[in-house]
């Protein structure tokens, strides 16, 4: 949207806010981003920052938990989807990666390729984790939102199918 002045930004941004405090979301951690471009300025698509979507478990009392799965469960998915065929580059480390974020993790691409090589396994993988291959295609926004709009985004239909298995495989977590 274009806004002739600050005066009717702010009346909008106050009008979205005001929206969203009556619609009752108690979305405590949930993240609002504006871009405002100012006038004259040019507003170029870049990503600065990562979406994070996590599953919350609900748990006895009814509250939500996020669970992430320990390092031995996930070694164990990727050892299974690996075997099962779902692997087809090192870029699908940014799929476990995403998946994993859905479950709860919180850390960055860095943290992520460092606990993955302390992550506990029964045989060599066959696809290196390293930060190109996990920063890259999450940056592109292809792995944005849910597995299910991925393939709208841009992503593989490989992609999709491997997140969806890795998910299957930590049900039980």
């Amino acid at each position: 949207m274009n806004f002739d002045n600050d005066e009717e930004t702010l009346e909008f941004i106050n009008r979205l806010l005001e929206r969203l405090h009556q619609a009752g979301h108690a979305n405590q951690g949930s993240k609002i981003e504006i871009v405002y471009v100012a006038p004259g300025a040019q507003h170029v698509e870049t990503i600065q920052t990562q979406n994070v979507y996590t599953y919350k478990r609900p748990s006895a009392s009814g509250e939500t938990t996020s669970v992430t799965p320990p390092p031995e469960a996930m070694a164990r998915a990727v050892e299974r989807t690996m075997a099962q065929g779902y692997w087809w580059a090192s870029t699908a480390w940014a799929v476990v990666y995403r998946v994993y974020q859905m479950k709860g993790y919180g850390g960055g691409f860095s943290q992520f390729v460092k606990e993955v090589a302390t992550w506990p396994r029964t045989r060599q993988w066959e696809m290196e984790c390293n930060f190109d291959a996990v920063q890259k295609p999450v940056s592109s926004g292809r792995l944005s939102g849910m597995p299910e709009t991925w393939r709208a985004n841009g992503a593989q239909e490989q992609a999709t199918k491997l997140a969806f298995a890795l998910m299957e495989e930590l049900q039980s977590c």
